[in-house]
């Protein structure tokens, strides 16, 4: 693998610097508007990724860049030295409108299509999540690891619902219904992002969910990998943030959750 110093520096800072420019905003006029139905943006969302392609631009100028607003199209099947930033300006667009103060921005840089640099910033709480393929993760500096718990029944767990009434939707319902009659607890927050940083961090066990973009995932999962967790599709293979299904949990319960999931599809 490349030396990732230097991406993982740049990855840092620039959450980071985005992240202060969404607080200073959230002071501002936030306007709404829609992209399709349930699914929002705001100016800031706009702003903030303007902000993170230019300075990704001015450190990395042969790299693309795909991000949820402006960015380019992730290639299909990259090259081995193909070279791709996939930015999420805001996780949790409508807690961010709605004045919920749970969301983040989502960093990762992928070559080859494989996620090696990831950094999830919490504006919020000040809480930067970051992985190099490797190199382990962190918060803050400090190592993270998921949880030990094996025991599912134990298992604090976290979702998010698919748009519109789709049969994955079905699914997810069927799902949440069983395994909140399973584990301890579910919880929804809002930002696929922040739940795969939270299983890195050991404060969820398991998330699942279906019909995500490749920037809500492309950070996190490599997260929960480099914090010793384990992520896979819901049907467990291998996971690519082009699947349309994602599971990922401490990875000493990933065989019994997928199980549950599996059960209802």
């Amino acid at each position: 693998m490349t030396d990732l110093h230097q991406e993982r520096r740049c990855a840092e800072s620039i959450a980071r610097l985005a992240g202060n420019h969404i607080r200073r905003e959230c002071n501002q006029q936030v306007d709404v508007s829609f992209k399709a139905p349930n699914d929002l943006v705001t100016n800031v969302d706009r702003s903030t990724e303007r902000l993170i392609t230019e300075h990704i631009q001015q450190a990395f100028p042969d790299d693309l860049i795909s991000g949820e607003e402006y960015g380019q199209q992730i290639p299909e099947g990259p090259s081995e030295n193909d070279r791709c930033w996939l930015i999420d300006p805001i996780d949790g667009t409508l807690n961010f409108s709605q004045g919920i103060p749970l969301f983040c921005v989502s960093i990762g840089f992928q070559i080859a299509g494989q996620t090696v640099v990831a950094a999830i910033y919490d504006p919020m709480r000040d809480e930067l999540f970051s992985a190099a393929k490797g190199d382990g993760a962190h918060l803050d500096g400090q190592p993270l690891k998921t949880s030990s718990l094996d025991d599912i029944s134990a298992s604090v767990l976290v979702t998010g619902f698919p748009l519109g009434d789709t049969q994955h939707f079905q699914w997810t319902m069927e799902q949440f219904d069983l395994l909140t009659r399973t584990c301890r607890g579910i919880r929804r927050l809002g930002s696929a992002a922040i739940d795969l940083a939270y299983v890195a961090a050991g404060r969820m066990e398991g998330f699942w969910e279906y019909d995500l973009k490749p920037w809500d995932t492309a950070a996190g999962y490599l997260l929960v990998s480099e914090a010793g967790g384990q992520v896979t599709t819901i049907d467990g293979a291998p996971f690519s943030v082009h699947d349309s299904s994602v599971a990922a949990s401490n990875g000493n319960l990933h065989g019994d959750f997928l199980r549950l999931l599996q059960s209802v599809t």
